[in-house]
């Protein structure tokens, strides 16, 4: 098992913020009035939160089943929930509409197949898929500016976003040496590699700083 936590050092950034209802009356009415961007969210500790953390290396002939439950992406009081997420190659997407306005959710990746899906207050559900491993792949709304997500798409279960708390968990793993990569949209990506004995746990701690780094000592 490889456990960890995203820490911060240097200034804020300004987060972006808009007013909606220019755009919606409707996102307006119902309490998001205005609405920040989620790029930079540091927790009460410190740490940062979204950030994705996978496993690298690769696994050989090691396979690994696909996980029959769906990962869901909603659209919710005129945001994306969640923000940051990961998923399987060949795993289910399944996107909700929340909200009883028009959202659309347009995927523009880079080694997968594009798409563009209009979500009215009638078309309450739709689904996808990604066929190969992406790191990572931005989602964004036309009708709202400020909607947007990432996801990463792994070809194994290794994998996690940081939470409420900034840590992380992968595993358990294989006896064996791994490079883990952290990425965040707004301060790029760090490394480490960590050699793991049979039945053995490591800590492992990111610092992100103001300016990109990347790697880690």
């Amino acid at each position: 098992m490889i456990e960890g936590s995203i820490a911060f050092h240097g200034s804020l950034p300004e987060p972006r913020v808009w007013r909606t209802g220019g755009k919606d009356p409707w996102c307006q009415r119902n309490g998001q009035d205005q609405i920040a961007s989620e790029d930079v969210i540091i927790n009460t500790n410190g740490t940062l939160r979204n950030v994705f953390v996978y496993i690298s290396s690769s696994f050989g002939a090691l396979q690994f089943p696909i996980p029959a439950a769906p990962v869901i992406l909603d659209q919710r009081g005129c945001r994306y929930l969640p923000h940051v997420f990961g998923l399987r190659v060949g795993q289910t997407l399944e996107i909700l509409n929340s909200d009883s306005t028009l959202h659309n959710v347009h995927a523009s990746p880079e080694r997968n197949r594009a798409f563009n899906i209009g979500m009215t207050r009638l078309l309450k559900k739709a689904s996808r898929s990604f066929d190969r491993q992406e790191i990572m792949i931005p989602l964004h709304c036309n009708v709202h500016p400020w909607m947007s997500a990432f996801a990463g798409v792994v070809d194994h279960p290794f994998f996690a976003v940081t939470n409420t708390a900034g840590t992380f968990e992968l595993g358990p793993l294989p006896p064996g040496e791994y490079e883990v990569l952290a990425w965040h949209e707004r301060f790029g990506i760090l490394k480490h590699r960590v050699k793991l004995q049979a039945s053995e746990n490591r800590q492992v701690e990111f610092i992100f700083q103001t300016q990109p780094n990347s790697t880690n000592p």
